[in-house]
């Protein structure tokens, strides 16, 4: 039969609504669960439907709405996504993400082997997200290797396993048991850093007995210990570069010695490393006195100290060191008394590949790092944690404003983004760098916004940044909520004088 012939036997594909069914991958007594093709946006989606007409007053139709609703209320960028649930000619059916990549299964029965920094980079992406069921106290089914997903520049996702009721009380264990026995299976064994990989892989198997770990602990346990790989190996690369370098220098100079012949010359250029991070605790003292805030009026400041930096990468990755060794139920001893209770911990948006990118002298986002350039991408809650924890608080915004107005602040130039400590123009004369610009910096009040006075009073972050060094040391910017996290937003602390 002719290529053309088959395809005017081959059956139409069902059409169910906005999509059509192009495939059936599973079927249980209640549910067809198919590979779909949402038409109206070219979009290939999964699509579960439930068999006959639904009667939500049956057991299985009451189920499959309330496991609906579950899955639908997850907003996880590691978990697949829920599109919509419909009802179309007198049956219903829910859409979830088709995850992109191969499932963990697929990896697995291909033989596939990873690094340990890789195997707990994706440890750390599956623990957080089953820390954020975990947290929510969210019903899951059981974990299996067919959820895991593993896709392009090695994100790992979950599907979305949320069923109504409750968390299983064995399901921690079980899920863990399950995640360590697979990963453990694709560990390069003979490669730096196996022995502790393999040993936190053991732990979730339970393998050391009497020790249980929270999917938080895992995530974390797994960041930091891939933070210490990368770190490592940018260590080990370097020391192999100086000995490359120095047998090269060798054979050139023995060259040189027994024959300078002619009048050339030989360069050997090394990429530098990246600047270690420096000592930039230093505070300045701010006199009491009679300054003017924002708008003109006149306030009264007792003296104060105020950081001469914004709060370096290298100093907030030492708070967050110092959080992961506490006990668990100590982790938040330094959180505002009004944080969100689903707020779970105080990493920065895209820490590891931040803090990664820092050590290594690389760019991210655009933007050189190093390991003092300013902590960003945090929000408020952060930003008082760590002052907190260093024994301070943030600033107000007539402190702050005091700090740069106080010296002249005519002579204070924005400068760009960078280390905090580069700049020669962004600086007072008492050396308080950073108030006109790299980035902004939250203020501990809320003000309201002088363009809109009937609104509430809202957080704010004082002077200019390196995306808007116009504004200069006067600058503010009005943020919705203390939960915003912005790439030119960082923070620095106050103390009160003695």
């Amino acid at each position: 039969m002719s290529g053309s012939e088959k395809d005017q036997v081959r059956p139409a594909l069902r059409q169910l609504g906005d999509y059509l069914l192009m495939e059936l991958i599973s079927e249980d007594e209640e549910t067809r669960t198919y590979h779909a093709r949402q038409r109206s946006i070219d979009r290939a989606v999964i699509l579960v439907r439930l068999k006959g007409v639904i009667d939500p007053t049956r057991p299985s139709g009451e189920a499959f709405l309330a496991d609906v609703r579950a899955k639908a209320a997850i907003e996880h960028a590691g978990i697949g996504s829920v599109y919509e649930a419909a009802r179309e000619e007198e049956e219903v059916y829910w859409t979830r993400e088709l995850l992109p990549g191969g499932t963990f299964a697929q990896i697995h029965q291909e033989g596939r082997k990873f690094a340990p920094s890789t195997i707990v980079g994706f440890l750390r992406q599956v623990g957080g997200a089953m820390a954020y069921l975990a947290e929510r106290a969210i019903a899951t089914r059981p974990l299996v290797p067919e959820h895991l997903v593993l896709g392009e520049h090695e994100v790992v996702r979950i599907a979305n396993l949320a069923t109504a009721g409750q968390p299983d009380p064995d399901g921690r264990v079980r899920d863990q048991g399950m995640v360590g026995e697979l990963f453990q299976g694709m560990l390069e064994t003979d490669l730096p850093g196996a022995a502790r990989t393999g040993r936190l892989l053991g732990m979730m198997m339970g393998l050391e007995e009497g020790l249980e770990l929270s999917w938080t602990q895992i995530a974390n346990t797994a960041g930091m210990l891939e933070q210490d790989l990368a770190s490592e190996a940018g260590t080990s690369r370097a020391l192999q570069a100086r000995k490359r370098v120095r047998a090269i220098g060798i054979m050139l100079l023995a060259v040189l010695v027994v024959g300078v012949l002619g009048g050339g010359g030989l360069f050997l250029f090394t990429r530098p490393r990246a600047p270690e991070a420096r000592d930039l605790s230093a505070m300045i003292a701010i006199p009491a006195g009679t300054y003017q805030n924002h708008a003109g009026k006149e306030v009264e400041l007792d003296r104060f100290w105020i950081d001469a930096h914004e709060v370096t990468i290298a100093e907030y990755a030492e708070f967050l060191t110092a959080l992961a060794s506490l006990e668990e139920s100590m982790r938040n001893k330094h959180d505002h008394i009004t944080q969100p209770a689903l707020k779970p911990d105080h990493l920065p948006d895209d820490w590891y590949a931040v803090l990664s990118a820092a050590r290594a002298g690389r760019n991210y986002d655009g933007l050189p790092l190093d390991l003092n350039c300013p902590v960003t991408r945090i929000d408020w809650w952060d930003a008082h944690a760590y002052a907190n924890w260093k024994g301070g608080r943030l600033p107000t915004q007539e402190e702050w404003l005091a700090a740069a107005t106080l010296d002249r602040e005519e002579t204070i130039r924005a400068g760009g983004w960078g280390p905090v400590d580069q700049s020669s123009g962004d600086v007072t004369p008492r050396r308080v760098h950073g108030l006109a610009g790299n980035v902004a910096e939250w203020s501990e009040n809320p003000e309201r916004n002088p363009a809109f006075p009937m609104n509430a009073r809202s957080p704010l972050a004082c002077g200019g940044t390196f995306l808007a060094p116009g504004g200069g040391v006067r600058a503010r910017i009005w943020l919705n909520t203390r939960e915003v996290r912005r790439r030119d937003v960082g923070f620095r602390l106050v103390q009160a004088a003695p």
